[in-house]
């Protein structure tokens, strides 16, 4: 990590600003790939209701499952999701802010 103090006023400020939001875009990514695994076991949940005969046999079914509750899963985050995403991204901020405030 650089050190701010030796660095003319706006280059320190440029640099926090981008610390920020590159932790912003970091948190915003995690609580993204959360949302879609959550949402992935979801909808794998609710496909082992519709039986083994919907993607085949049984052991086609194990397999196709877990495939198409991955993309499901993704394809629904891609398309706003069930907003979970954007509370796990308030928390992480939240966390990283009293975190910095420490040190």
């Amino acid at each position: 990590m650089q050190n701010v103090q030796n660095t003319p006023p706006n280059v320190a400020a440029l640099l926090q600003q981008t610390r920020a939001a590159t932790e912003d875009s970091k948190s915003a990514e995690a609580s993204k790939e959360f949302e879609a695994v959550f949402l992935g076991q979801f909808v794998d949940e609710m496909m082992k209701t519709a039986g083994a005969t919907a993607f085949g046999d049984e052991h086609q079914a194990e397999m196709w499952r877990s495939f198409m509750s991955e993309a499901v899963a993704k394809h629904l985050v891609e398309q706003g999701g069930v907003g979970l995403s954007g509370s796990v991204s308030q928390m992480i901020g939240a966390y990283t802010d009293t975190a910095s405030d420490k040190t």
